[in-house]
């Protein structure tokens, strides 16, 4: 048997009639009810302890940009110039991924 799979789908629930005051009440019958009532579980606060980090430095090279990369004018990261999509209208580079 062939199946028509752009006609609409339906469901026993969408049968009932609700043009009419009864056949609302009818449907408002058929929908089970929902319980959002508390389940009681006690969630504990996270506690993320404040530690002071004035006094670290970060260890790590920074290197400048080099002559083969550009940097995206909409996410600002370095990347390489074979991840260039397209040129926006103020000149800048705009990369694969935010294109």
């Amino acid at each position: 048997m062939a199946t028509d799979y752009d006609a609409p789908r339906t469901r026993p629930e969408d049968e009932i009639e609700t043009d009419s005051l009864e056949g609302l009440k009818a449907a408002e019958k058929a929908e089970p009810e929902i319980d959002d009532t508390d389940d009681g579980d006690i969630v504990e606060p996270l506690d993320i302890p404040m530690a002071d980090l004035s006094g670290e430095e970060l260890s790590g090279e920074v290197i400048p940009r080099q002559n083969d990369e550009f940097t995206c004018s909409v996410c600002f990261l370095v990347q390489h110039r074979n991840r260039i999509a397209e040129k926006d209208s103020d000149g800048g580079f705009i990369c694969v991924d935010c294109a």
